[in-house]
């Protein structure tokens, strides 16, 4: 599915999609910024494993480098239209300073293959939007 580019499309399509579980994260997803400067010449991947009954993961550009990694919850995205989502928090040990200020809020267009999410960044307390993104499951 080819999701648009235009911000008010993109919203519309997150408040329709629905939210999904936490065990439907499990392995590896390309992802596409679809309102900043897309990443994918670099190949930006996410990955996803569960471990003592957490879900957990990282990114990682080309083909072996690893950067951010996080943590995933339920959680809401909050806005004008609030609604359910999971969310991609690196608020975590071992990350820099400036990674940890990262939430994403994901949510599913297709289960098991599509989801649509919005970055997300705290600064002083307060969260900042700053685009969509898509996760595509590599199968």
């Amino acid at each position: 599915m080819q999701l648009p580019k235009n911000i008010q499309e993109l919203g519309e399509i997150f408040r329709n999609a629905h939210c999904p579980e936490l065990s439907e994260f499990k392995g590896e997803y390309l992802v596409d910024m679809l309102t900043l400067p897309s990443f994918k010449r670099i190949s930006h991947r996410k990955f996803f494993y569960h471990e003592d009954a957490h879900v957990k993961g990282y990114n990682m550009f080309f083909t072996d480098i690893k950067w951010g990694s996080f943590f995933l919850e339920q959680g809401v995205c909050e806005g004008k239209n609030s609604v359910k989502a999971v969310i991609i928090n690196y608020n975590i040990d071992g990350n820099l300073f400036i990674t940890r200020g990262i939430r994403d809020y994901v949510r599913c267009i297709e289960r098991g293959i599509l989801y649509i999410g919005r970055f997300k960044y705290v600064l002083m307390g307060k969260l900042y939007f700053l685009g969509y993104f898509s996760l595509s499951k590599v199968r």
